[in-house]
């Protein structure tokens, strides 16, 4: 069964990546919504890293795995 995940990308202040990853995102979720998503959490200011504060929005794509259980 095919499953998907939203992979967000930052900048911090020292300029390198972090990535917050959202399992189970809908299938019908929009470049909008993720755009608004990730301007808010740069707006709340919520997270920080080793190299600071999130300064920046780099990127984000939608990860579909296809997993068969072998064992369950």
């Amino acid at each position: 069964m095919p499953e998907k995940r939203l992979e967000m990308t930052f900048k911090n202040q020292l300029g390198t990546t972090m990535k917050i990853t959202v399992d189970q995102v809908r299938d019908d979720t929009t470049e909008a919504e993720v755009q608004a998503a990730m301007q808010l959490i740069l707006d709340k200011n919520i997270f920080q890293t080793n190299s600071g504060e999130l300064v920046a929005i780099d990127s984000a794509r939608i990860v579909t795995t296809d997993v068969e259980e072998v064992i369950a």
